[in-house]
């Protein structure tokens, strides 16, 4: 991570739906952002595994986001790719993400949680 943070809003709280994936756009990065386990989550807005943008591909199944290109299944809440064996590799990239006067703002400046 860097030493300064550099926190930028995402989306307004309001507009996140329990069960939605919403495409946001800080600087030059296209995210996903999502609400799972009553936290917003954001990651970047691509598949792992070919880089499909999971915000025209991802469908959310309650506790589960699945890309519909090729079915990988994450966890909503971690982002952790859905196997029997561990591969973090898989997962998706994770930002840090704080709620600040009914926006959601995230960290661009960290670098994706795995």
């Amino acid at each position: 991570m860097s030493m300064s943070s550099e926190w930028h809003p995402a989306i307004a709280v309001s507009e996140l739906s329990q069960d939605g994936v919403h495409p946001a756009v800080v600087g030059q990065h296209k995210l996903i952002v999502l609400r799972a386990d009553g936290q917003a989550v954001a990651y970047r807005d691509a598949c792992p595994h070919e880089g499909f943008p999971m915000s025209k591909n991802a469908e959310r199944q309650d506790f589960v986001l699945v890309c519909n290109k090729h079915l990988w299944e994450f966890e909503a809440a971690t982002g952790e790719y859905i196997s029997r064996t561990p591969r973090p590799e898989c997962n998706l990239k994770r930002y840090p993400t704080r709620e600040v006067n009914g926006m959601v703002e995230v960290d661009i400046s960290a670098v994706p949680l795995t």
